[in-house]
């Protein structure tokens, strides 16, 4: 078979003359494509309305000022670039921003904390003498009474965790006792709570006259003082249902004399198990929708002298955040809306400190099978099976206190802060509330004797003669400050921003965009043109070398 392209070039021999012609212009297409490529450049860099990018081409330079030309505007563009880095990291992605909206908040909008007050004697000496009666009488072998109070006194081990060496077998046999003995007929296991609920000291003796807003109000009842659960369990609180969340510009609260006072009872006559080591007592400041606990975030202990009129003064401080945030997502805002992540089986708002609260009941339930009786059960989110700790978990407690004392929602690792930052407990799903009053405080003492030359003779109590405290609470300022949650940057402030530095490096403007895409465009049509092109005469090559006449000898 012999090729007749390779032996003659005569027309007549082709049946499609034009083909080796289309073929034959290919080389010369492209080197026409690359040869319009630099012109173009040439002629944008000598027209475009960027400052400076002509100089690279004027024909009345020399090589090497062209050269420095060109260093000039390869440091310019790496500046450019360093800059725009900078500032979309510190400015432009800072999605959110806390501003101060108003230093001068009517204090009167801000809702009244909620007031715990608790004895530092966490277990009344009448009431376990009386407890230790029923315990003895239930005994099958009766002992003294002093052996009941004494092992009834180790039941403050159960708020004074931490330490590991309080432990010993005495704990465990009085508690194997009182699993049998100390128990009603209708309970299961022994019940920590309703014990401790009974062996605390009262609050109708603790506290014994109460005064809002320069007017005296009964000590005890539902707007007044209720006895419920804290850090420190029962304990007197006040506005813990948050009805002073809203008040009038009378209601302030605002001062001393128009704030609240609390005349306590400061007799050591039915002290049996005092918790700290002071002479005092305990007093925190919280919102009252959380659970009062310092570790839990937002709540301020303060430990008041006894003998001693105390003023405890009340500064806030007002979170807010504006509504168009909703529609980020709350790990975006990092913060939770009140009807966000609603705490299950309640129904409650959302805030930080419950959150914090129930992430720790979580891990005491998984690490020790109990449930320490200080905690709220609305926060449990499964109490199937959930019993009270009791003196027989003193141990597992103390063991992990640590961990439950430290909290972290991010891990950061801190150089030489590894260990803790493992051993701490970790709550990625607790944010901090949107909405949110964050208080601080500070404590002034005088001595009693100024109160009770302020008494009249009806007044004075000859019972308890000077063994009395005084507590006043109150906002320290007429106003707060109040703050505000938003976007840090609009659109139109991110666009101004960037192109503010674009035109102070480079003179950039929106002529010279439009000049700079329609040059890149021209040529990705052009680059797009010439593929589609090649493909086309490379089909039409194979339908030829199909038709081609073949000559056989």
């Amino acid at each position: 078979m012999v090729n007749i392209e390779s032996t003659s070039n005569a027309i007549w021999w082709i049946k499609n003359p034009n083909g080796a012609k289309a073929g034959g212009t290919g080389q010369g297409r492209k080197e026409s494509l690359g040869s319009t490529f630099c012109q173009d450049i040439a002629e944008l860099l000598r027209n475009i309305s960027l400052q400076g990018y002509s100089k690279l081409l004027a024909a009345e330079f020399t090589l090497a000022e062209r050269l420095i030309w060109l260093l000039v505007h390869t440091a310019t563009l790496i500046s450019m670039v360093a800059v725009l880095m900078l500032t979309w990291e510190h400015f432009v992605a800072q999605y959110f921003v806390i501003n101060l909206k108003d230093p001068l908040y009517p204090v009167q909008n801000v809702p009244f904390p909620a007031v715990s007050i608790c004895s530092n004697n966490r277990i009344s000496l009448r009431a376990a003498t009386a407890y230790a009666l029923e315990l003895q009488s239930s005994d099958p072998s009766p002992r003294e009474l002093k052996y009941y109070l004494d092992n009834l006194t180790n039941l403050r081990k159960l708020y004074m965790l931490g330490d590991k060496e309080t432990f010993n077998d005495d704990y465990a046999n009085f508690q194997a006792f009182l699993d049998i003995f100390g128990t009603w007929n209708n309970e299961t296991f022994f019940n920590t709570r309703r014990i401790m609920y009974m062996l605390s000291p009262t609050c109708s003796e603790f506290i014994i006259k109460c005064s809002l807003n320069n007017l005296k109000i009964p000590c005890l009842g539902e707007n007044a003082f209720q006895k419920k659960l804290t850090k420190y369990g029962p304990c007197c609180i006040f506005n813990s249902n948050n009805w002073l969340k809203k008040r009038n510009f009378t209601y302030r609260l605002a001062d001393s004399s128009f704030g609240l006072t609390v005349v306590l009872n400061s007799s050591k006559a039915d002290y049996l198990s005092p918790v700290l080591n002071t002479d005092g007592y305990i007093v925190i400041i919280h919102d009252a929708d959380n659970f009062p606990a310092v570790t839990s975030s937002n709540s301020l202990e303060m430990f008041p002298g006894q003998g001693e009129e105390s003023y405890l003064r009340i500064f806030a401080r007002v979170i807010d955040t504006d509504n168009s945030l909703y529609s980020f997502s709350p790990y975006g805002r990092r913060c939770y809306f009140h009807t966000e992540a609603n705490m299950p089986q309640i129904g409650s708002i959302y805030t930080f400190p419950n959150c914090i609260t129930r992430c720790r009941i979580r891990s005491i339930i998984a690490l020790c099978k109990c449930l320490p009786f200080q905690m709220p059960l609305e926060l449990v989110e499964n109490l199937d099976g959930v019993v009270y700790c009791t003196l027989a978990h003193v141990a597992c407690l103390s063991n992990y206190q640590f961990k439950w004392n430290n909290v972290l929602t991010q891990r950061l690792r801190i150089p030489g802060l590894e260990r803790e930052s493992e051993e701490a407990l970790f709550c990625p799903q607790c944010l901090p509330s949107c909405n949110d009053v964050q208080y601080s405080v500070s404590l002034n003492e005088l001595p009693i004797d100024t109160y009770l030359a302020s008494l009249s003779p009806d007044e004075v109590d000859t019972s308890l003669g000077t063994e009395l405290s005084v507590l006043r609470v109150f906002f320290g300022k007429p106003n707060a400050n109040y703050y505000m949650r938003l976007l840090n940057n609009e659109w139109f402030e991110i666009f101004s921003t960037v192109g503010n530095i674009l035109s102070i490096f480079m003179g950039f403007s929106l002529v010279a965009i439009f000049e700079t895409l329609f040059f890149i465009c021209k040529h990705i049509y052009l680059g797009c043109h010439r593929i589609l092109e090649r493909g086309r005469a490379n089909s039409k090559e194979k339908k030829l070398d199909a038709t081609k006449l073949k000559i056989y000898p």
